[in-house]
């Protein structure tokens, strides 16, 4: 299957119905390859596509970020709020008044087939760990992991929805993840809480997550391995080592610091045996066996990783393996 851009015309309109209407009209005829579009008042208009910023003689007044906000409604607490029946995303800004003074919109395309290249790996894995910087394409990637999953899993696939950007922030979830069970979160705070609540109340077998890393959930997501229930959870980072390397989230793959040396050690078995680092759009490497690759970064060596996708010397043969 190729990646497969199956977003509804609906949900185009549903973006550009948010919008001024003189903002509407510059960027329609191109909602379909935006990723994002900023309203930041003193600025001009500035849009995202393809990773390039795009700026627009169009100035920005304090009436183009309210107009936004009274069509989305009132934001969470973490300054964010999504559109009813999308994946859409709105960020929010506030001045020392409290007024929203900066908008973000962030246009979700719902692709299906991205995971393909990695099928093998993700319905072999036993815990998924993907890792990668901000806006490099996690959660797209981790929405079609979870279809891929939940083929399986069914209703034992169990998603803890952060941000609502998984599923939508609607009632019902987005149609390519009606097979899963999922679980709105909205404020952040209420991540660990809701996970918890999850795994002794619900009985998954599976849990997917995005942004793990924040208010209590590393330890919870360790306590869910250890009680057999596997998982698959998006982290902040380029590369492994950065993974190992931070405090925050080193435990995840059974790795401590010793506070008389402050030396990385091995500690317990990680809670994933496979990791995706996420180079680019359709860039991956794939770690398998993870424990032991963790054991050769803290001996100094590099990981072992199988690069996977449109890597430019891999346009025709698909998978190969290199280090």
């Amino acid at each position: 299957m190729l990646p497969t851009d199956i977003t509804s015309p609906e949900e185009y309109e549903a973006a550009l119905n948010v919008l001024p209407i003189h903002i509407r009209d510059i960027v329609e005829s191109r909602i379909d390859v935006l990723e994002e579009i900023a309203l930041d008042r003193g600025q001009h208009l500035m849009v995202k596509m393809d990773g390039l910023r795009i700026e627009y003689p169009v100035p920005i007044t304090g009436r183009n970020p309210r107009f936004v906000t009274n069509q989305v409604g009132n934001f969470r607490d973490d300054g964010r709020r999504g559109i009813n029946g999308t994946l859409h995303r709105v960020s929010g800004e506030f001045n020392e008044e409290g007024l929203v003074d900066k908008i973000i919109i962030r246009v979700a395309r719902v692709i299906m087939g991205v995971a393909e290249p990695l099928r093998e790996y993700i319905e072999q894995a036993k815990g998924i760990l993907v890792i990668g910087p901000p806006a490099v394409g996690k959660t797209t990637l981790l929405r079609d992991i979870g279809r891929i999953r939940g083929e399986v899993l069914g209703a034992g696939l169990y998603i803890i929805d952060s941000s609502n950007e998984i599923t939508g922030d609607g009632d019902v979830p987005h149609r390519m993840m009606r097979h899963s069970r999922r679980v709105k979160v909205g404020d952040p705070l209420e991540q660990a809480p809701k996970l918890k609540r999850g795994i002794r109340n619900q009985g998954p077998s599976e849990v997917l997550m995005d942004e793990v890393g924040y208010n209590g959930d590393v330890q919870l997501l360790m306590n869910a391995s250890r009680a057999g229930v596997t998982a698959i959870a998006t982290v902040h980072g380029s590369v492994l080592e950065d993974v190992k390397n931070n405090l925050d989230l080193c435990p995840l793959l059974g790795v401590t610091e010793d506070q008389r040396t402050g030396e990385y050690r091995k500690r317990s078995t990680a809670c994933f045996d496979t990791a995706i680092e996420v180079h680019g759009k359709g860039k991956y490497k794939v770690i398998t066996n993870l424990d032991e690759q963790v054991r050769r970064l803290l001996n100094g060596e590099p990981a072992e990783s199988t690069r996977v996708g449109n890597w430019p010397e891999f346009q025709t043969s698909g998978l190969s393996h290199a280090s």
